[in-house]
């Protein structure tokens, strides 16, 4: 009873300092539950459900160009059967943008093209007409006279990044059934336009073209073009293609859905985005990393030229509107109509100067 007395109740120095020392070694302390790793920690095994919500939309288009080059037939059977016509034929993919039947593809799918069917998902075929074409993008929109037409699924709102995971679907070499081939954007760049393109290490085989780009949530963000070959290696060897954006390919299609033709606003420069040790040596102090674009070329006597913009200039605002992105400053100018004047606010070797730049119409690409 006093061993118990002076555990439990006894406030001698002596008691608490027992206490405390059976505590120490009988007590053990519980650690806190480790926290599951969040979905975005998690890599995802399939992406199925996601592709399956756009991958119905994308069809197969083959062209037939009937102006085809006469041989001679090498194993004749009768005289009837003395030269063989080689008919040029060409195959791509497309998007099913519209319920009411209009399909973008690639330009350089349909050109030249005498008669252009395409094939669905679920086996439907029909011959389709085009609406119009723009070569300066390689977009060109068809029209198929058929119901119950699945569509992409899109979401503007979502900012498409480097890094992102993206699957490219198509029907390559016009052999294969749907094919899904998967990536992530390398790049966001301006290759020769005006607008930014999306560069992609997903494979876009010969047949790919014109088919969908689409992102780990089963949304389509572009239109996939082309894949980059050097004269010394394949296009699959590089790992280097391109997609149209979706906001580009958006504004291309209300112009042909309209009349049929492109009034393209062209303002006859490109820009991008800085890294860091670029923001810092071409921002004015005030601007935070982010902000702002750079002029990376401008075209001789084109608008931009004109109005005195130079290579080198660091962009910040244009129409007073704070450019956070190279697309962002593409989809204000392309909602511009040609004699339309811009104001850009732009710095040039630290120093503030506004500009005002006068819109013009975007030049045909020889066809």
């Amino acid at each position: 009873m006093a061993l118990l007395y002076l555990l439990l109740w006894s406030e001698a120095p002596v008691s608490i300092e027992l206490r405390q020392w059976l505590a120490q070694r009988l007590v053990y302390s519980v650690q806190p539950p480790v926290t599951p790793p969040t979905h975005q920690q998690v890599l995802k095994a399939s992406f199925a459900d996601e592709i399956e919500q756009s991958a119905a939309a994308v069809v197969s288009i083959q062209t037939v160009i009937n102006k085809g080059t006469l041989s001679k037939n090498p194993n004749p059977t009768s005289l009837d059967d003395q030269y063989l016509v080689d008919v040029g034929l060409n195959v791509g993919s497309g998007v099913i943008i519209d319920e009411r039947g209009y399909v973008v593809t690639n330009y350089h799918v349909i050109h030249n093209a005498d008669s252009i069917k395409v094939q669905l998902s679920d086996g439907r075929q029909k011959i389709a007409s085009v609406i119009g074409s723009d070569p300066n993008t390689d977009l060109a929109l068809l029209f198929i006279d058929l119901d119950n037409l699945p569509t992409a699924r899109v979401n503007e709102q979502r900012e498409v990044r480097t890094g992102d995971i993206v699957f490219a679907v198509g029907n390559p070499y016009g052999q294969f059934d749907q094919t899904v081939t998967m990536g992530i954007v390398s790049a966001t760049r301006s290759v020769r336009t005006d607008f930014t393109i999306y560069q992609i290490d997903a494979a876009i085989h010969p047949g790919n073209s014109g088919g969908a780009l689409i992102n780990a949530y089963g949304e389509l963000i572009g239109i996939t073009a082309q894949q980059l070959a050097t004269s010394n290696e394949s296009a699959a060897q590089t790992g280097i293609g391109f997609s149209i954006p979706y906001p580009v390919v958006r504004n291309i299609v209300d112009d042909l859905m309209d009349d049929g033709k492109i009034s393209r606003a062209w303002v006859g420069f490109r820009g991008g985005i800085l890294n860091q040790r670029g923001h810092q040596a071409f921002a004015p102090p005030e601007s935070k990393f982010g902000e702002g674009i750079a002029v990376t070329h401008v075209e001789p006597n084109g608008p931009a030229a004109k109005a005195g913009l130079e290579r080198g200039d660091f962009i910040t605002h244009v129409n007073d509107v704070l450019i956070t992105s190279a697309n962002q400053a593409y989809e204000i100018i392309s909602k511009a109509s040609p004699g339309e004047q811009l104001s850009f606010t732009l710095y040039r070797r630290k120093e503030r100067i506004d500009v005002t730049l006068e819109v013009a119409e975007a030049p045909r690409v020889r066809q």
